[in-house]
C-alpha cells in the first residue's frame, strides 16, 4: 500500500511516523511545498526573539525521514487531485500515484488587500523562510497587523530585539478568537506596561512607501515604521480539496474516521472542519494538539483499525514577558447562539484573573491570567467529564471544615467557584 501525504507540518508527520511505527511495509511519501523538514510554527516567534536556537525549531531532521524509510519531496506544491485514477499533480508537473491520500497541508496566510502589502519590509512569522528574513532584517520600528497568538508573540519577539512595536487589531479587542473582551483587555494592559502599543477597533488602510516601508496609515492615525508583520490568520486550504470534488465548507469536511467525502482520501490538521468534542457542533480549531490527535486517528484508520475521532477542542496560551494567560473551550461570546442556562464565574486578585463559563451547570470554557492559569487543568478535566458543577458546589458546602483528602481537587475547584464575583 502506498500512502501519500500532502503537507509536511505537524499533522502530516504525525500520520507518516505513526504509520511507520505500526507497519514496516507501507510505502510512505510526504509531498511538501517547503524545502525544510518538519518544524513547529509556534516556535518561530521564540526563534525570532532569540529565545531559542534554529535547531530547536525543527521537530524532525533529514535523517529522520531516511531512517524511517519515508520519502520527503520538497519544493513540490500540489496543484490538483484526480481521485478517479488516484493521482496527484504538483505545480512542477510531477505525477504521484497513491492508494491512500492524506490532505494535511494546512492553509495559506491571509494577506489582506492593503495598498503597499508587497513593499520591502513586510513580513509574516508563520513560515520558517519568512521568519528567517524577518530575523535578518535591520529595523527599529514595527507595526504588527493582527493580534492572534502569532501576532502577540511576534510583537514580544520584536520588542526583545529592540524594536518600538505597535499592534493594530481590526476587532474590538486582541486575541478575539481565544479570549472574551474582559480578559483580553487585561492582557492588552499588560502589553502596554511592557511598552508595546495596542490599537483595537482600527483598520489599516495603507502601508506607506514607494518601495520600502516608511509607515502605516490606519483609519485613525499615521504610524511611522520600517517593518510590518502581517499576522492576520490562516485561510484553510480548501482549494486543493475542491479539485477532487471533496465536500468543503469553512474547511475540508471529514467524518469521524477523518475520511473526506471521497473514498481513500483523508484530511487532518489546520485544513479540516470537524466537530467540537464538548458540544458536538461543527467547528474549526487550528491548534497543534488537535492536529497531532487527528493525525494519529488517520494513521490508525488507514491501517484498518476503524477508530473514531472524538472531536477537537480549544486550548491555547498567550505567554509574553512575565505574563501568562490560558484559554480553553468556549468563550462567553461564543455561547450567545446556544440555548441553555449560562453562568459566568469570575475571580480576581490583583493582576491574576479567572473566568469560567458554565452552560446548564457544566463547564464549557474558561480563561485565566497569572496564578489562576495553574489551576485551569482542573476545569478542563471537569469539562471533559461533563461534571455537574451545581452538584459539586452543593457537595463542597456540606463538607466538614477539615475537608476530605480524597476530594482535594473538587475542594480546590469549589473554593474558586464559591469566591465568584
Amino acid at each position: 500500500m502506498k500512502v501519500v501525504i500532502v503537507g509536511n507540518g505537524i499533522a502530516g508527520n504525525q500520520v507518516a511516523f505513526s504509520i511507520r511505527k505500526r507497519c514496516q511495509d507501507t510505502d510512505i511519501c510526504i509531498v511538501s511545498a517547503e524545502n525544510v523538514p518538519e518544524y513547529d510554527p509556534c516556535s518561530l516567534p521564540y526563534f525570532l526573539g532569540g529565545d531559542c536556537e534554529e535547531r530547536s525549531v525543527f521537530r524532525k531532521m533529514a535523517d529522520d525521514y531516511t531512517n524511517h524509510r519515508i520519502q520527503l519531496m520538497v519544493n513540490s506544491k500540489v496543484a490538483s487531485i484526480s481521485p478517479d485514477v488516484k493521482t496527484i499533480v504538483t505545480e512542477n508537473g510531477s505525477r504521484i500515484s497513491y492508494d491512500k491520500l492524506v490532505l494535511a497541508h494546512g492553509g495559506d496566510l491571509f494577506i489582506p488587500p492593503i495598498e503597499g502589502i508587497r513593499n520591502q519590509g513586510v513580513f509574516s512569522c508563520k513560515q520558517f523562510h519568512e521568519t528567517l528574513k524577518l530575523r535578518s532584517h535591520n529595523g527599529t520600528r514595527a507595526v504588527v497587523i493582527g493580534s492572534g497568538a502569532i501576532g502577540i508573540e511576534a510583537a514580544e519577539a520584536l520588542k526583545k530585539k529592540g524594536y518600538a512595536v505597535t499592534i493594530i487589531e481590526l476587532l474590538d479587542w486582541i486575541l478575539p478568537a481565544l479570549f472574551d473582551e474582559v480578559t483580553a483587555k487585561r492582557i492588552e494592559a499588560a502589553m502596554e506596561r511592557y511598552g508595546i502599543h495596542v490599537h483595537t477597533g482600527e483598520k489599516v488602510m495603507r502601508i506607506n512607501g514607494d518601495i520600502a516601508v516608511t509607515g502605516v496609515t490606519t483609519d485613525k492615525r499615521e504610524i511611522p515604521c520600517d517593518t510590518v508583520v502581517v499576522a492576520t490568520g490562516v485561510v484553510p486550504g480548501v482549494a486543493l480539496a475542491r479539485t477532487a470534488g471533496i465536500a468543503t465548507e469553512r474547511g475540508i469536511q471529514v467524518d469521524r474516521t477523518m475520511q473526506t467525502s471521497v473514498p481513500d482520501i483523508y484530511a487532518c490538521g489546520d485544513c479540516v472542519q470537524t466537530i467540537d468534542a464538548c458540544t458536538g457542533e461543527m467547528a474549526m480549531f487550528q491548534l497543534k494538539h488537535n492536529a497531532i490527535e487527528q493525525g494519529e486517528i488517520v494513521a490508525r484508520n488507514i491501517l484498518g483499525e476503524q477508530v473514531k475521532y472524538l472531536g477537537a477542542y480549544a486550548f491555547a496560551r498567550a505567554h509574553f514577558f512575565d505574563t501568562h494567560a490560558v484559554t480553553f473551550g468556549k468563550t462567553m461570546r461564543a455561547t450567545d447562539c446556544i440555548l441553555g442556562d449560562k453562568e459566568l464565574i469570575e475571580r480576581e486578585n490583583g493582576n491574576d484573573y479567572l473566568r469560567v463559563v458554565l452552560l446548564d451547570g457544566k463547564v464549557v470554557g474558561g480563561q485565566a491570567i497569572g496564578k489562576y492559569a495553574d489551576s485551569i487543568g482542573f476545569f478542563i478535566g471537569a469539562m471533559w467529564r461533563k461534571d455537574d458543577m451545581n452538584r459539586l458546589r452543593r457537595k463542597i458546602a456540606q463538607l466538614p471544615s477539615t475537608g476530605a483528602v480524597h476530594a482535594w481537587h473538587q475542594i480546590h475547584m469549589g473554593s474558586l467557584m464559591q469566591s465568584s464575583a
